[in-house]
């Protein structure tokens, strides 16, 4: 989870020098606006989408239905919520129990 936490941060941080260009590049405020509208676009798009997101990292048994219910009616602030607390305490996929393997021996007198 720290890596996710790592990698939203650093896309913050290069969609806030990316602004940060634009906004020295910018003669005229109305050349500031387009990239404004597509980081805040991006944003919400990421945001929009952590249920699903959430879902697919925790390994969820039921990863297809919480991202149907996110992207169909999760434009609804109580189907998004529904769908991020699914994805938080949903059952996840269980790995098999890892067999122990002997290790291998050398044959002795060769």
């Amino acid at each position: 989870m720290k890596n996710l936490f790592r990698a939203l941060f650093a896309a913050g941080l290069i969609a806030l020098a990316i602004l940060m260009i634009a906004v020295g590049l910018a003669r005229y405020t109305a050349a500031l606006l387009p990239p404004a509208h597509l980081i805040l676009f991006v944003a919400v798009v990421v945001l929009y989408l952590v249920p699903s997101a959430l879902a697919l990292y925790r390994n969820c048994t039921a990863t297809a239905w919480i991202a149907a219910l996110n992207i169909l009616v999760g434009w609804s602030l109580f189907g998004w919520v529904i769908a991020l607390g699914w994805a938080a305490s949903g059952k996840v996929k269980m790995l098999p129990p890892a067999t122990a393997v002997r290790p291998i021996r050398p044959l002795t007198g060769h």
